[in-house]
């Protein structure tokens, strides 16, 4: 069995969830003898390969492209969407914008010609993205995601509310499969504390600076915490600065560190190096206005960290593992954060831990990938 496995055009050169998903599920896929290629949209002859797996529906218009080429040559597509609620990006952009977004907000009331007009912006950047961008406008971005849907013979969505997102948003039918996400065996492993923080029972945050990851609420509720307790908590971030242009984000947060002792950010971290980081913290915290679903607060469980997350698909994979918030509210934040550091260690049952891997993605997906090739 030959895959070609298709992401977005910088997925190499923009480190993020869906490149963590790409490589974990194409390194274990190569584990079980499918024999895997990634492309970022580089490859022009599909021929020789029995399957096209193409991961990222939003914000990735490249997608309706790819499609077509494979069903131009009869090859079965197989679309990992991850997929995010419409209305949290949109309560996002009306809440919580910055920059240029902040035009787009009065500009338009629908999400997708926001998403449009994000897109004209980002091509006076890189010229390269004009053809597609040019498409888009006069095509129409939802009308180009709804075909990518209903071209795709498997869909595979990480909860099901994310299926149901997906029909809400795009009022249409398709044969889906849930596949979750997992953790690398690394985070699995006995393995020894090696960080050089040299301080234990932080609050850790993981992911890229950008408003909507919401580092800088998660600021403001543990500055609350640490006045309402009188503790000197330390607060950690990991990840590097978005590769969108976040310009007054990136001063506030930079200003924030400036001016605050015990916030700690470290731009990054090594793979294998991220378990003793996550042991060495009480709480990893996810207060993002949108995910799919998260995966450092799977991490971070693993490695016997406490977990707060946002957003109703993340309590579809950690249930009363985590205690949850609402990104838009700082005392929502804090009170979360606030359960979770004075609360004992999680002690994970088996079936949690051997659910959420790679390995089990791996064997979900080829399963999917059997059922359209035979």
């Amino acid at each position: 069995m030959k895959i070609l496995m298709v992401g977005r055009p910088d997925l190499f050169k923009y480190y993020g969830g869906d490149r963590v998903q790409v490589e974990n599920t194409a390194k274990e896929l190569r584990n079980l003898g499918v024999d895997v290629q990634i492309d970022t949209g580089c490859i022009s002859d599909y021929s020789g390969y029995d399957l096209i797996h193409v991961f990222q529906l939003d914000w990735n218009p490249d997608s309706f492209f790819i499609v077509k080429k494979a069903k131009k040559m009869h090859l079965p597509v197989v679309l990992s969407a991850i997929h995010h609620n419409v209305g949290e990006v949109t309560r996002f952009d009306n809440e919580y914008a910055f920059d240029y977004r902040r035009l787009s907000r009065f500009l338009f009331k629908d999400q997708f010609k926001r998403d449009t007009f994000k897109d004209i912006y980002r091509t006076i950047l890189n010229y390269k993205r004009l053809p597609v961008t040019v498409f888009e406008v006069f095509y129409g971005l939802k009308k180009m995601y709804k075909w990518v849907l209903e071209n795709s013979n498997m869909v595979l969505v990480q909860t099901v509310r994310e299926a149901a997102d997906l029909k809400e948003t795009y009022n249409v039918q398709f044969k889906w499969a849930k596949v979750c996400n997992g953790v690398g065996q690394v985070f699995l492993d006995k393995y020894t504390s090696d960080t050089t923080l040299g301080i234990r029972n932080y609050i850790l945050c993981v992911g890229r600076i950008e408003p909507r990851k919401n580092q800088l609420s998660i600021i403001e509720a543990v500055k609350k915490l640490r006045a309402e307790t009188k503790e000197d908590i330390k607060l950690v971030f990991v990840g590097a600065k978005s590769k969108h242009k976040h310009y007054e984000y990136f001063y506030l947060f930079n200003k924030e560190l400036d001016e605050n002792h015990w916030i700690k950010h470290i731009n990054f971290m090594n793979y294998e190096s991220m378990p003793s980081l996550y042991s060495d913290s009480k709480v990893c915290v996810s207060a993002s206005w949108f995910e799919t679903t998260g995966l450092t607060s799977l991490e971070a469980l693993m490695c016997g960290a406490n977990a707060v997350a946002s957003g109703d698909r993340a309590k579809e994979y950690l249930g009363e593992y985590a205690s949850y918030c609402d990104p838009g509210d700082v005392e929502s934040i804090k009170a979360a954060i606030k359960k979770e550091y004075y609360a004992p260690r999680p002690e994970l049952s088996e079936t949690f831990k051997n659910s959420y891997t790679w390995k089990n993605t791996a064997k979900e997906t080829l399963e999917a990938y059997n059922s359209l090739l035979n």
